[in-house]
């Protein structure tokens, strides 16, 4: 008779543990995917916005080695190609004082032109009171 006695102490998993488990990979995982897309995202509006920095830059420099040769200064649209991408940029006077007009150059990317990515303020000379 013992040999026939059934032995219920078999190790193992439940199909509900095994359920449960993967649940929560599953749910690890999809944490995963949206932080890794934060953080590409963070990284590519550093990315513009180093570029739209220097295009500022580039512009303001730009303005300044026109008045120092004596041409006019461009205060329209000027469009540009940086990093495989359109950009457009914009500048005008900000506000005026006897010496010196403070300008701001604000950038945009050509596919988003309701809001720049990058304003910057410089100030050139007051080309009017010249001595």
């Amino acid at each position: 008779m013992e040999s026939m006695r059934c032995h219920s102490n078999k190790r193992g998993f439940t199909l509900i543990e095994v359920l449960i488990a993967l649940v929560i990979l599953g749910l690890v995982g999809v944490v995963l995917v949206q932080t890794t897309q934060n953080a590409t995202d963070q990284s590519r509006y550093l990315s513009n916005k180093v570029i739209a920095t220097w295009i500022a830059k580039d512009r303001v420099t730009s303005m300044r080695l026109a008045l120092r040769i004596g041409a006019k200064v461009a205060f329209d649209r000027e469009e540009t190609q940086q990093a495989r991408q359109e950009w457009f940029s914009v500048a005008r006077i900000a506000k005026r004082t006897q010496f010196l007009n403070r300008i701001e150059v604000d950038v945009f990317l050509k596919r988003e032109p309701d809001t720049p990515i990058y304003t910057l303020s410089a100030y050139i000379p007051n080309l009017e009171v010249r001595p």
